[in-house]
């Protein structure tokens, strides 16, 4: 399976939240998880990019991450999940020695 078909599955699932992939057929049995990005806080939950290395591809999956609220659920956040292939893009930084 490629990232490009992961992408597609996962959008045309329309998922609510990332736990829901392990109740789907989308094998993600090669994609290691390596950073959460964009985390954006809302009064009830919160919504992030889980980044995804397969091989030498990336690609993230947006949506809700965490709930806030003990009252409500995933479906309650009404954020379906969006999925897209990414890059990995180099970047330097400083310290003081």
């Amino acid at each position: 399976m490629t990232v490009k078909e992961i992408v597609d599955q996962i959008n045309a699932a329309k998922l609510c939240t990332r736990p829901t992939l392990e109740d789907t057929n989308i094998d993600m049995t090669d994609c290691v998880h390596v950073d959460t990005v964009n985390r954006d806080e809302h009064r009830w939950y919160v919504n992030a990019t889980n980044v995804y290395k397969m091989g030498d591809e990336f690609f993230g999956i947006h949506g809700a991450i965490q709930l806030l609220s003990e009252d409500m659920g995933f479906n309650d956040c009404a954020v379906v999940c969006e999925a897209f292939e990414m890059e990995s893009v180099p970047s330097v930084t400083y310290r003081r020695k």
